[in-house]
């Protein structure tokens, strides 16, 4: 007796919504690491000077 697998057909809309959902989570991972590498690379910035607040006479 030989088993055969169940294999259910997948239809093209779900396979379609799959593939999206894989490139959505892709773009997103993407979106939070790329940004990340940028912001720790600059140096720290010097405290704004306060000219502007100085009243002239």
């Amino acid at each position: 007796m030989e088993k055969k697998s169940e294999r259910r057909p997948i239809t093209l809309a779900a396979s379609l919504a799959g593939l999206r959902l894989i490139g959505a989570g892709a773009v997103l991972g993407l979106a939070l690491t790329v940004p990340a590498a940028p912001a720790q690379a600059d140096p720290p910035r010097p405290p704004a000077t306060t000219q502007d607040t100085v009243e002239e006479s």
